[in-house]
């Protein structure tokens, strides 16, 4: 199983039932996945932000669930900010799982391997990238799904970890 998959299938069990987004190449595994499982409802945005503010807004609207939203790597990572600041401001709890550049780009300058871990810090509880499947969170909650692409790439063989920026609430210390 794929970390794609195993993703999906933890939507799945903690009730996810809808998600908002935008796809692109580093997270064309993740939509691959969702569409073959089945059982969450994707609603396709014109931009990740939007994405981000529909994610709050279905949360809102719906008290219990947890709102998602779905982009790439590199600038649709830090798309997802305005949401997740938003959504913090007012402990609105919501999901953003991203796509990455393969762990080959990463810190190198690559326009789409941006450490969205560090630029999501300042507006979550914590911020994670996961390169190795020991590394995945095994607890539910507000997760943002964050791994290279070679890792969530079937060819990679045993289900590989995902990162997460945990939400909402400003960051540990500052309340």
């Amino acid at each position: 199983m794929t970390a794609a998959r195993a993703a999906v299938e933890i939507l799945k069990r903690e009730g996810i039932g809808n998600a908002f987004g935008v796809p692109g190449a580093a997270i064309n595994p993740f939509y691959a996945a969702l569409k073959a499982s089945g059982g969450v409802h994707h609603t396709l945005a014109r931009h990740v932000e939007g994405a981000s503010h529909m994610a709050e807004g279905y949360t809102r609207a719906r008290p219990g669930n947890i709102g998602v939203c779905v982009g790439t790597s590199g600038p649709a990572g830090t798309d997802m900010i305005n949401g997740l600041y938003s959504a913090m401001a007012d402990s609105v709890p919501i999901l953003c799982i991203t796509g990455q550049a393969p762990t080959a780009v990463l810190h190198k300058e690559d326009f789409q391997a941006v450490d969205i871990a560090s630029i999501a810090a300042p507006v979550t509880k914590a911020a994670t990238t996961v390169l190795e499947a020991a590394q995945a969170p095994g607890h539910p909650g507000a997760l943002e799904p964050h791994a290279p692409c070679r890792v969530r790439s079937p060819a990679a063989g045993r289900p590989r970890g995902t990162g997460a920026v945990r939400g909402p609430g400003p960051p540990s210390g500052t309340r």
